[in-house]
This record gives C-alpha cells, structure tokens and sequence, in this order.
C-alpha cells in the first residue's frame, strides 16, 4: 500500500520540479518539514496532502509587480528586468497604464520580458483628436505604469488566456483590439 509519505514524494517531484523549495515557497511549509513528509520520517496529515494537490493543480494568482513606474525616455530591457526581477522568462499576465493609473492595454504571455518588450514598441492605433499635434506613436509613450502577474498555468488548459479576456471584458482597455474569448461552462450529464 502507497504511504501518505510517498503520495506526497510523488507529487513534489512531479509537480514542484522535484525541488521542496519550490513546493515550500507555494504552499507556506517549511523546507524541513516537506523534506520529513517525503522521506517517511514523519506522515502528512491528508488535509496536508490534499492541499499539496490544490496547490499543484489549481492555478494560483500571485503578483510579480504591480504599479511599477515605467518611464518611457529610459531603455526599456533594463526597465523591465528590473520590475519582473526572476520573473523575466514566465508566463503571466501583464497591464499598462496611463499617467492617471488608467489601464490602457492587458496582454498575455509565455515569456513576460519579451512580450512586454514587443507590446510597449508597437504602434498607437487611436486616433486622437485633430488638436493633438503630435500624438503618440508607441505604446510606451503612452504608459507610466506597469504590472504584471503570474495567473498560474494548468498543462490541461489556457487558464492565462482565459483570465486575460475576463479582464479584457471588464475594462476593455482603449489600446487593445480584441476581447479575447472564454469558454462557455458545460454540464455534467446526470447518470440514468
């Protein structure tokens, strides 16, 4: 018979890299006691097993930064490693806003540094109005502020992409283009 000890074992190498600092980091434990659980030196309680499920299988969301001033007469790669510190190659979810905090473009992406680099060059594509002399012609003349979040990941699932066109459908930022789309829930037939 397969040990609470052993479940656990499993889903740290599985599902926390192997690494009981990274399962330590995302569900509170401390490093000794996830070591002693693994080992069989001592037994998980199951509600402890059941939240070390949770947290390798329910997408967490968790803040890399939020509000970080971003000046735009800067470089922009230096900025930007800057505010996502290690967080430079994940996935996440990322916002920009204006100079009055509002939100002005949400994004998705696999590698936050690259896609963030990429979504402040692009164009402006609003028109302003005719006294506007010299309107902007990127995004990053435009934001002042950034944020960034990492909303987790399910191998089964985009769960990203779903919480960015959530997002999109709330505040419907003026330099995004699209809303995304979210799939509709389904039913889970009733046995006969």
């Amino acid at each position: 018979m397969t040990s609470r000890s052993d479940i656990l074992a499993f889903v740290i190498k599985e599902y926390f890299r192997g690494e009981a600092k990274r399962a330590a980091f995302i569900t509170g434990y401390s490093i000794a006691r996830i070591n002693a659980w693994s080992s069989g030196a001592s037994t998980p309680q199951k509600a402890t097993l059941q939240y070390f499920l949770q947290c390798a299988f329910v997408p967490e969301f968790r803040v890399i930064a939020e509000y970080a001033r971003f000046d735009h007469t800067s470089p922009l790669q230096t900025q930007l490693k800057k505010i996502l510190g290690e967080h430079t190659a994940d996935p996440g979810i990322y916002a920009f806003y204006d100079s009055l905090g509002n939100l002005v473009y949400l994004g998705k992406a696999t590698q936050l540094l690259a896609e963030m680099t990429s979504a402040l060059n692009r164009p402006v594509t609003i028109t302003f109005p005719k006294g506007v002399r010299q309107p902007p012609e990127t995004r990053k003349e435009v934001v002042r502020f950034v944020s960034a979040y990492d909303v987790g990941a399910a191998e089964w699932g985009d769960y990203p992409k779903h919480v960015e066109s959530l997002i999109l459908r709330i505040s419907k930022p003026l330099l995004n283009k699209n809303i995304g789309t979210l799939d509709k829930a389904y039913k889970i037939p009733k046995e006969a």
